[in-house]
């Protein structure tokens, strides 16, 4: 037979999360998806099953529903115009890092990883480039002339380690 590097399935699985690929966001949120069914971390909010409610309403009936789910709409109309006509599960919960890559939480497994809903997703982007300002990122990552190369990160990570 063909023999594994891995000593277990679950190593396997780990392994090829920190490697990435292709369809690695995919399996992230897959993963994430089965271990905490949708529900974001911070507020309690079933993000699964307010995706499966808004997409079984016509769309002149979701704005109402999302808006009695005190759920913070996009701020441009096209964000808005998308989520109301065509919403979708990323629309709805996203796998946050808890160790933000930006802080050296990359290559990690899915002990760093936690389901947020999009509002609570948004706020701790915020609070993130709020740290980075205040710790000499001057822009709080919005420069595009000062952006790092997300491999060159990586690399980096893997020299520590």
């Amino acid at each position: 037979g063909v023999e594994s590097s891995y000593c277990s399935q679950e190593c396997a699985e780990e392994g090829r999360l920190k490697r990435g690929g292709m369809y690695a966001s995919t399996r992230i949120r897959a993963q994430v998806f089965s271990l905490e069914n949708g529900i974001c971390q911070k507020c309690g909010l079933d993000t699964n099953a307010l995706f499966l409610r808004i997409s079984a309403l016509q769309p002149p009936e979701r704005l109402n529903a999302l808006i009695n789910a005190n759920w913070t709409l996009p701020k441009s109309s096209q964000g808005l115009q998308k989520l109301l006509q065509n919403p979708k599960e990323g629309d709805f919960w996203q796998a946050d890092h808890i160790k933000a890559v930006a802080e050296g939480g990359g290559g990690c497994n899915l002990d760093n990883f936690r389901t947020l809903c999009t509002p609570c997703h948004l706020h701790e982007t915020e609070r993130l480039r709020s740290r980075l300002k205040l710790n000499g990122n001057g822009d709080g990552g919005n420069n595009t002339s000062k952006k790092m190369d997300i491999r060159t990160l990586f690399a980096k990570q893997k020299k520590k380690a």
